[in-house]
């Protein structure tokens, strides 16, 4: 089963660290380092629309994305995942049958970043 997955796994994402480094004035920046690039088969699970209580106004259209890759150790929440020129936040990880071959990641699009 696991050999006819591989053939979906036909996207190719960018997981990335982010890291914060000081500056030559005391402060912070952040910057983003790539940890792995990785072929995915993606999947849109769903979306919503955000408005304000008093106005009515749209304040966000977050969609959430199911990402399948290879097992990778040490994948966490605080990375993100390029997809092209598009941002996604990890909300969640899972190991498929806990047996350390393929690995679920659930992420946010970052809409307008």
């Amino acid at each position: 089963m696991a050999v006819s997955r591989v053939g979906k796994l036909k996207n190719q994402i960018t997981l990335q660290n982010t890291n914060l480094t000081t500056d030559n004035v005391g402060g912070y920046t952040t910057g983003n380092t790539t940890f792995v690039t990785s072929f995915a088969k993606i999947t849109p699970k769903g979306g919503k629309e955000i408005f304000t209580d008093t106005t009515g106004r749209q304040l966000a259209n977050p969609h959430t994305y199911e990402f399948m890759i290879r097992y990778r150790p040490n994948i966490t929440t605080a990375m993100r995942i390029l997809y092209g020129t598009r941002t996604f936040n990890i909300i969640k990880i899972s190991d498929e049958n806990d047996n350390n071959n393929y690995i679920t990641i659930e992420a946010i699009e970052n809409v307008g970043t």
